[in-house]
């Protein structure tokens, strides 16, 4: 085994085992297709700073620019407890966030501020520049919308 390789292999095991909460820390951005049920689709991107604050929240500032809307600032404050729950805050959201981590995957719940509940998940690729985000809109039961972007580390 080359050298090269050997340090090719430790870069990618030492992405695997970042957090997924760790992936946000700097600068990230996205894009993605909103599809609203019964109404279309759209494209939606985000720019985003993150940083970690006490050991264990995640505080992640972020641009979110809507096609058909104007551009909108929203703040995230979650925290993971040892047992990988996460609880938290999304500006934008009416009450609070939950969740937990498994993995390389974040699964959160919360209420949007229009009314419709969220379930999102942000699964981490293995090597650690990219992720992929799911996200579904739900009022009693039926599905509105789904989001589905791509998240990449920029620095």
């Amino acid at each position: 085994m080359t050298i090269s390789t050997l340090l090719g292999l430790l870069l990618v095991q030492a992405a695997a085992a970042r957090s997924p909460e760790q992936f946000f820390v700097g600068r990230t951005e996205s894009t993605g297709i909103v599809n609203i049920a019964l109404s279309g689709s759209h494209t939606v991107r985000d720019r985003s700073r993150g940083r970690i604050e006490g050991g264990n929240t995640l505080i992640l500032e972020q641009v979110v620019e809507e096609q058909g809307k104007p551009a909108r600032s929203r703040t995230w404050r979650l925290v993971r407890s040892a047992d990988n729950r996460i609880t938290g805050t999304i500006s934008d959201a009416r009450g609070p966030v939950t969740g937990d981590v498994r993995g390389n995957v974040i699964h959160l719940r919360y209420q949007s501020q229009e009314g419709p509940s969220v379930e999102q998940w942000i699964t981490l690729d293995p090597n650690g520049r990219v992720a992929r985000n799911r996200m579904v809109f739900r009022r009693i039961g039926i599905t509105l919308a789904t989001v589905n972007s791509v998240i990449w580390r920029v620095e």
